[in-house]
Parts: structure tokens; C-alpha cells; sequence
């Protein structure tokens, strides 16, 4: 045999390694990897409402409560628990903005 052919045979087995590899990693590796990263990802999304949520919830609690000691009326007492239940909301609306990307929302 000369030096010509073993080269060759050593370049088209080489060439087509590199494509099975390549057609394994797309149909099989990457769908399974990609998966596994959104699940990851779900996970720590529903972790970190969990915080979130648990975090406003304390919060407005706290606030309430403190309102209720130093607010003399009902009707100012009603006004304070809406404008805290509102920027609660709008705290965890503008969390779960970040963490999905959605950046923060513009004020009407």
C-alpha cells in the first residue's frame, strides 16, 4: 500500500468519527442535556417564588399589623391594606420579572 492510501483511509475514518459523533450529540446528547437544564431551571424558579413569596408574605404581615397599631380609622386602615397588598404584588411581580428575563415593568 502507499503512504497515499493509509493517509486517506486515516482522514475519511477520521472525517467520519467526527460525524457520528456530531449526528449522536445532536439527536441523542443535546435534546437529553437541554431537558435536564429545564428541569434544573423550573426548580430553582419555584425555589426562589418560594422565597420570594414567603419574604412579601412576612412583610405585609408586618406591615399590617404595625398599620393596625398606629392607624386610627377603618377607612384608613382599608387604604393601607390595599396599598400594601398592591405593592406586594407589584414586589413579586417585578422578582418573577428578573428571574424570567422580563426586566422591570414600566409604572402606568
Amino acid at each position: 500500500m502507499s503512504i497515499f492510501a493509509i493517509v486517506a483511509s486515516a482522514v475519511l475514518s477520521s472525517l467520519l468519527t467526527l460525524v457520528v459523533v456530531a449526528v449522536w450529540g445532536h439527536f441523542y446528547f443535546q435534546p437529553r442535556l437541554r431537558n435536564t437544564l429545564q428541569r434544573e431551571l423550573d426548580e430553582q424558579v419555584e425555589a426562589a417564588a418560594q422565597v420570594i413569596s414567603e419574604r412579601v408574605e412576612e412583610g405585609v404581615r408586618r406591615g399590617l399589623v404595625e398599620g393596625v397599631r398606629n392607624l386610627p380609622s377603618r377607612e384608613v386602615l382599608e387604604g393601607a391594606s390595599r396599598s400594601l397588598a398592591r405593592s406586594g404584588a407589584e414586589l413579586v411581580s417585578e422578582r418573577l420579572g428578573q428571574i424570567f428575563g422580563g426586566g422591570p415593568r414600566k409604572k402606568d
